[in-house]
């Protein structure tokens, strides 16, 4: 019995193998990035109110939250003006300023804030998120994950409460 052609075969079989094999499974995050072209309008009708428009400001001073009419400077309020983005204090400051790491965020603040908008808008599902250029990239994962469910409040299944899923990340401020 002739074994030498069926062991060159398995020498030559086993490196292909190894080789085709996947060892490092890598993670996957779902976000939607912004359209290139120019804005379409879309017709609504009168009595549809239009969409919330919510966007995080994501800077070295803090989180600035941004709805269409302005800044959300604290607890939701009847009646609030609308404050300029320029002039308006970061909604949720770092513990301290600039932010050295990932852990000056305050992510449990972010949440309930996020929490509390969702209570008022409950159909919205979208948020955009606008970096400043420096930001990390785990600071940008870690906001996703705050503002996407609430994992203190759990639902009525016992699962974590969904705020904002679809998350949009916009180019970064500078």
């Amino acid at each position: 019995l002739d074994l030498v052609p069926i062991m060159n075969l398995v020498t030559i079989l086993i490196p292909f193998l190894l080789m085709s094999a996947q060892f490092v499974h890598l993670a996957v995050i779902d976000l939607i990035l912004p359209a290139i072209g120019p804005p379409q309008e879309v017709e609504q009708d009168e009595d549809t109110e239009p969409p919330l428009m919510l966007s995080l400001a994501i800077t070295d001073q803090g989180y600035t939250i941004l709805c269409d009419n302005g800044v959300v400077t604290g607890e939701p309020e009847e009646g609030a003006e609308p404050v300029d983005p320029s002039e308006a204090a970061p909604t949720i400051p770092c513990e301290e300023r600039p932010c050295a790491d990932a852990e000056s965020y305050d992510y449990a603040e972010l949440t309930r804030m996020i929490g509390l908008i969702k209570d008022e808008y409950p159909e919205d599902e979208n948020i955009i998120l606008v970096p400043e250029s420096r930001v990390a990239y785990e600071i940008i994962v870690r906001t996703m994950d705050a503002s996407r469910e609430d994992t203190e409040n759990k639902g009525s299944d016992g699962s974590a409460r969904v705020l904002f899923p679809f998350v949009v990340i916009a180019g970064g401020a500078q």
